[in-house]
């Protein structure tokens, strides 16, 4: 029997033409959206929201999906739900210091830096065409 890929959930906020995104150092620094693993009864939107509240302290709304991407981490393989979510009370704050230190508001071009560095996850740099479009 073929081992199912795990699935984990991460939202995007644009804004003035610049994504949102954390520096999750866990397993060394990697550049990725806010998200994780679905908890037991959760939607994929309810963990979307989740997951913002508790890494960057804001309350999000989901606004669609954008698609499923593959990554592959320091846990394994995953396959991420991706959603286009907008921050609808708070500003972004670190939360949880010993995991994601940092975030930023980053340009596409920035973003195109961090995938040459390799800084960027898997589900991010497959993702990138989809989002391009929503940051022009």
């Amino acid at each position: 029997m073929a081992l199912m890929k795990r699935e984990m959930s991460a939202g995007i906020v644009i804004r003035g033409g610049r994504l949102l995104l954390v520096h999750n150092s866990k397993h060394g620094l990697r550049i990725e959206p806010p998200g994780g693993k679905k908890e037991p009864g959760e939607t994929w939107e309810r963990s979307v929201e989740r997951e913002f509240e508790e890494e960057l302290g804001v309350k999000v709304r989901v606004v669609r999906p954008l698609g499923v991407y593959d990554t592959h981490s320091p846990e394994g393989e995953f396959a991420v739900h991706l959603y286009i979510s907008e921050i609808i009370e708070g500003e972004p704050k670190v939360m949880e210091p010993e995991k994601i230190p940092g975030f930023g508001w980053y340009s596409i071009e920035e973003i195109e830096a961090m995938k040459a560095r390799g800084d960027l996850v898997p589900n991010m740099v497959e993702a990138l065409e989809d989002i391009r479009p929503l940051m022009e």
